[in-house]
């Protein structure tokens, strides 16, 4: 699939849809080169492996996409009992159908975004896996009022794990989970920054360690297409970008 994957995101304009086949899986999308690096850095690169020893896992995935993520949990975990949130609604319908058509029609699907209260909010519609909460002001374009669910209300019961790819509003939630966050034993966080004047990092793991977790950084990457432009002693300087957090309990 990934070699197709890279087929198509060459071949076809950016946000045109399409399907993929390969093995078991057939996979629509709306903007196949966003998806072609989820599929290699979650199947090849098996970046979201964890281990349990639940029967039933339970997994929030937070930032669902078209439900790559939650295939791959699936797959690894056939009873985990997984709840897909996904603001856009154009791809929240997208993911709804690759989950049942590829034998994941279990997954609960939530058209809203993960955020810190109920309710509705303007959120920008990119179009792909870059779309946020238009009142954070990391992306400018499109955006569409959608409904949002306070992710702490879903901390009422024990999860195994929390997956957090948000674009810039993992801080927000996190502070607002702060005194919930026993319930879940591990945490997988796409940690964005977004703004160099105003960095949030050294908050998330203030929020982390005050919550009982060790955690861990990897696959820090650039964003030089959402860079400011601000001078910097350093060819090549972009000083935004999303790092992996991953974070346990011992």
């Amino acid at each position: 699939m990934l070699q197709a994957l890279e087929r198509e995101s060459g071949r076809v304009p950016r946000y045109t849809p399409g399907h993929v086949a390969a093995g078991d899986y057939r996979l629509e999308y709306g903007d196949a080169i966003s998806v072609w690096p989820q599929w290699e850095e979650i199947f090849i690169h098996q970046t979201l492996a964890f281990d349990t020893n639940a029967r039933a896992p339970r997994i929030l995935d937070c930032g669902a996409n078209v439900g790559v993520a939650s295939l791959f949990f699936k797959r690894r975990y056939p009873q985990a009992r997984i709840t897909a949130f996904e603001a856009d609604p154009a791809i929240a319908e997208i993911c709804r159908r690759n989950l049942s058509v590829n034998g994941a029609g279990d997954v609960e699907v939530v058209a809203a975004a993960a955020w810190t209260s109920c309710g509705t909010t303007e959120f920008v519609c990119e179009g792909s896996d870059s779309g946020a909460v238009a009142s954070l002001g990391v992306i400018a374009g499109r955006t569409q009022s959608v409904p949002t669910v306070r992710l702490r209300d879903y901390l009422e019961s024990p999860v195994d794990l929390l997956k957090l790819d948000i674009e810039g509003a993992e801080v927000p939630v996190l502070e607002d989970c702060a005194g919930a966050l026993d319930a879940v034993r591990a945490m997988t966080i796409d940690l964005h920054e977004f703004d160099p004047a105003h960095r949030h990092t050294g908050r998330a793991f203030e929020l982390l360690a005050n919550a009982g977790f060790v955690f861990e950084l990897r696959n820090l990457a650039p964003l030089p297409a959402r860079s400011p432009a601000i001078r910097s002693p350093f060819r090549g300087a972009a000083p935004t970008w999303a790092i992996t957090v991953r974070a346990w309990r011992q």
